[in-house]
């Protein structure tokens, strides 16, 4: 339990202590589809990374360590809030990684107590960054699909489908419209270690769309990650 801890601690001031220069998505939730009970609280500290494929000629980038680290809160039955900072790349090296936060509603579209449960997430991430010497803001809606299901009281099992768009606001230098679209599947598993610790790894595979300082960002993407949840 100590190294766990001391992992969680690293993964924070690695976070906390990044300068937010440049930004993307980060596009794994680390969270099978149930919610929070109400008034009930719980964070997560990690790291994970990323693996991308983009462009015309390709060109091929590795950013092993990402920070992440967030925080939900239970609204009602059914619905609860989650807002999190973490260390994003984009699949260019002049583009990443950098520091952006999100807030996001997720609500569960099935009974608590059924052994399968499906949730549905909305949010935007934002992020203020430094591209082609101009400071920009970036803005990031999304949307997630979550099925999870208990195989025992210990392990939660999760799939979920993911869409994000980044729109980078144009200055006078620009190549050309910044923006980008990423979409694909997630997989991961919940393991219960304490009453009120667990962690959760996850892999995911996305498709890249887009333009980045006026080049092609077409092509794919691999993340993966792993988070302490803690339980209040």
């Amino acid at each position: 339990m100590r190294a766990l801890l001391g992992l969680a601690a690293a993964s924070a001031v690695a976070l906390f202590g990044a300068t937010p220069a440049l930004a993307g998505s980060w596009l794994l939730g680390f969270s099978p589809a149930d919610t929070l009970p109400p008034g009930a609280f719980s964070a997560i500290s990690g790291t994970g990374g990323q693996v991308s494929s983009v462009g015309d000629p390709r060109t091929t980038s590795f950013t092993p360590f990402l920070a992440h680290a967030g925080i939900r809160v239970g609204l009602a039955d059914g619905w609860d809030v989650g807002y999190r900072l973490a260390t994003v790349a984009l699949p260019f090296s002049t583009v990443g990684p950098s520091l952006g936060s999100e807030i996001d509603l997720k609500h569960r579209l099935t009974p608590k107590n059924s052994p399968w449960q499906v949730a549905l997430v909305g949010g935007v991430g934002y992020a203020y960054l430094d591209i082609q010497n101009m400071s920009r803001s970036a803005w990031s809606p999304g949307a997630d699909l979550i099925v999870s299901r208990q195989v025992t009281p210990k392990y939660t099992v999760f799939a979920d489908l993911r869409y994000v768009y980044t729109f980078i606001e144009s200055g006078q230098q620009a190549a050309g419209p910044n923006h980008f679209q990423a979409f694909g599947p997630g997989a991961g598993v919940k393991v219960v270690l304490t009453k009120r610790v667990s962690l959760t790894p996850e892999i995911g595979a996305f498709d890249f769309q887009g333009r980045l300082t006026g080049d092609k960002a077409n092509g794919f993407g691999f993340q993966y990650g792993a988070v302490l949840g803690f339980r209040f």
